[in-house]
């Protein structure tokens, strides 16, 4: 009999259909009697929420339900756990910290090493021999072996200051910085989120390429990037966030335009600037900028300038990166009042075939006027280069180079293992000369890095 049905026969208060239900109903509730106690032990566990509305004991096969509660326990109950001592010590020292935040959130670091091997190139010391930032390059002087870099930065980052520091050691280093192994080292003021001030030594705005070889096109350094850039400044930089898009910089800092020793030349300070543009979700990057100083020639007359223009562009698995220098040197190192100028190009392209295999493509040229071959040049007359790199990244944080780069110069800068050899007269030793004016080498790179 349906429930419909009883119900229909006990609202008509038929007495004879009450006692026939009444029959049915003792005879179904014995049945379930004898069946449930089966039922409850071949049954699967019932799940977790049902568990928490009802307790279960089986005792010599007898049942007994309990009651659930009327309301569950508060949820802060179920989840209190014991203080942790470190939390109570920091009550000590100064205010605890926002929940989910840390002293150790504004903490950033990374350390890295790059090792290689040679074959071809320079022999003896390379391009005929200069000072830092000057004819004397390229990446290393020497085939075989060499562990470039190795080193790391650390950087604290507070609500309104912060203080970095970065260390390179290794064979490359004292081509970076003049005060080696530090590569950089300053104190940061935010007064806000929008302004940034420096003090210290820190890497050049300038250039289309930086220290961190995996993040350029190529393993090795460009002629560009030797030869007409400055690679760090000592003073003060402020960077300033004028829209979402146009953001400014400004240096005062020790040394000529190509950014000097920390020490030296420091007769007048070098004023320097840069403005930077970006498109819609950074795929485009136009950098504008330079640097002037008098650098304590005739009296602070005599200013140089400096100026670099960099334009970046992304397209998915491309990138290209174009890059511009210009220098005047008055007087031309004679002091008849003619003016030196400097030039130089680079184009680099980067194509990354998949997460694991990328290309990098770099073109350079570099030349200047009549004037700044005669007195400044030395070597560097007019300097083509061509450079092919094929990266694999096997794991992540490491990465293999493998790399073929050529050098032509309009005159003989390089030397051969049949280089001749001249008498020095200030020492009256033998020294080898130049005696070629196209270079090739090939080198292998292992760069390994990490960080957070």
């Amino acid at each position: 009999m349906s429930d419909l049905d009883f119900n229909t026969e006990f609202e008509r208060g038929d007495t004879l259909g009450v006692e026939v239900v009444m029959r049915k109903f003792l005879s179904l509730a014995v049945m379930w009697s004898l069946a449930f106690p089966a039922m409850a032990f071949a049954q699967p566990e019932p799940p977790k929420e049902a568990a928490d509305d009802m307790e279960v004991l089986v005792e010599e096969d007898v049942v007994v339900e309990k009651e659930a509660p009327t309301e569950p326990p508060p949820k802060e109950a179920l989840m209190e756990m014991p203080e942790s001592p470190k939390v109570a010590a920091d009550d000590t020292i100064g205010d605890e910290p926002a929940e989910g935040e840390s002293w150790k959130d504004g903490l950033s670091w990374m350390v890295m090493a790059s090792a290689f091997y040679r074959v071809g190139g320079y022999i003896d010391d390379g391009v005929a021999a200069g000072t830092y930032n000057s004819i004397g390059y390229p990446y290393t002087n020497y085939n075989g072996f060499g562990l470039n870099f190795a080193g790391g930065d650390l950087q604290y980052t507070g609500e309104k200051f912060a203080v970095r520091l970065d260390l390179r050691f290794g064979e490359g280093s004292f081509l970076l910085s003049p005060i080696a192994p530090i590569k950089q080292g300053y104190v940061s003021w935010m007064p806000s989120d929008k302004v940034s001030i420096d003090f210290g030594f820190f890497d050049t705005v300038f250039g289309g390429e930086v220290v961190d070889e995996w993040n350029n096109a190529n393993y090795t350094r460009g002629a560009l990037y030797f030869l007409r850039q400055p690679f760090n400044h000592m003073g003060i930089r402020s960077a300033f966030e004028l829209t979402e898009k146009l953001g400014f910089t400004v240096l005062v800092t020790n040394g000529g335009v190509l950014g000097g020793t920390p020490i030296d030349n420091n007769e007048t300070p070098t004023l320097g600037w840069q403005f930077s543009l970006t498109g819609e979700e950074e795929k485009v990057g136009f950098f504008f900028g330079g640097q002037h100083g008098a650098g304590g020639d005739n009296d602070n007359k005599n200013w140089e300038n400096f100026f670099d223009w960099v334009l970046t562009a992304n397209a998915g698995i491309f990138t290209l990166i174009a890059n511009g220098d210009y220098q005047t040197i008055p007087s031309g190192g004679a002091g008849d009042g003619s003016l030196a100028f400097a030039y130089g190009h680079s184009l680099q392209l980067i194509f990354d075939a998949s997460d694991k295999f990328s290309i990098g493509l770099r073109g350079e040229h570099l030349s200047g006027n009549e004037q700044y071959r005669d007195f400044f040049a030395g070597g560097d007359t007019g300097l083509a280069t061509a450079t092919l790199t094929l990266r694999y990244k096997p794991v992540e944080y490491l990465v293999l180079s493998l790399e073929g780069r050529g050098e032509w110069n309009t005159r003989e800068i390089y030397f051969s293992r049949n280089s001749p050899t001249v008498m020095d007269p200030d020492t009256m030793e033998e020294v080898i000369v130049p005696n070629k004016k196209a270079n090739y080498a090939a080198i292998l790179g292992f760069t390994a890095y990490i960080g957070n």
